[in-house]
């Protein structure tokens, strides 16, 4: 999803500077950050054989709902407010309650080729907060970009996997809408079916164009968690 920033008064130079250091993407699960304080916890929501949802922080920590019911098709990344439940824990780490939830746009990433290459390639600027980060088999990344006014023109942000060198490419698509509002969104993207091979702690290169030109970030892979076992 996209949204508008409030302050209108960031220009896109200063946007420029949040990914000016090199990025080290890890840990998602922060009790506070910059951007999203009301946020304790960017999870994947997931879902057991048995049909049990549940939200995984990271891999060793899974939290069951006490009082949330899953509305999703599908799995999809999600920034979480919560606290911790008493009870038995039974099969996750503990039980917590919701307190707010807002899932993250979640798409797959694509494969490198001619036919990502087509169509614009507008400037895009990445936070190095405890959002953007790399677990859980999901590439996840809070960004910046400038929008027309309105928020009428959909922008679509890709991210392609070269087979070849495994390196990541980020790609954000305008359609043609040259604006001068910063806006900002977070968008997450499964990778671990492109990256069978790759271990975790191996580092990936992360290419994308910001507004002073190509840049890139070195990633740390961790491939998907796995599933609570009984």
């Amino acid at each position: 999803y996209m949204k508008q920033m409030k302050n209108f008064k960031i220009a896109l130079a200063v946007l420029a500077a949040v990914s000016a250091l090199a990025m080290s993407l890890s840990s998602c699960s922060k009790d506070n950050g910059p951007y999203y304080p009301v946020y304790n916890g960017l999870v994947t929501i997931k879902t057991t054989d048995s049909g049990v949802t549940y939200f995984q922080l990271d891999k060793k920590t899974t939290l069951e709902p006490t009082n949330w019911k899953n509305p999703y098709k599908r799995e999809v990344r999600a920034l979480l407010q919560y606290s911790e439940e008493p009870g038995e824990v039974g099969l996750f780490s503990k039980k917590v309650k919701v307190a707010w939830i807002d899932s993250v746009r979640t798409k797959s990433a694509v494969s490198y080729d001619n036919e990502f290459m087509k169509g614009n390639n507008a400037p895009i600027e990445l936070y190095n907060d405890w959002v953007t980060c790399l677990e859980d088999g999901y590439l996840t990344i809070h960004f910046a970009a400038l929008f027309g006014r309105g928020g009428k023109i959909v922008h679509i942000v890709d991210l392609a996997v070269d087979p070849k060198t495994l390196d990541l490419y980020l790609k954000h698509d305008n359609n043609g809408d040259n604006g001068y509002i910063p806006g900002e969104g977070v968008i997450a993207f499964k990778i671990d079916d492109l990256l069978k091979d790759v271990k975790d702690g191996q580092e990936l290169t992360l290419h994308w164009k910001g507004s002073e030109g190509e840049k890139t970030a070195k990633v740390k892979y961790l491939s998907r968690f796995a599933l609570p076992q009984k």
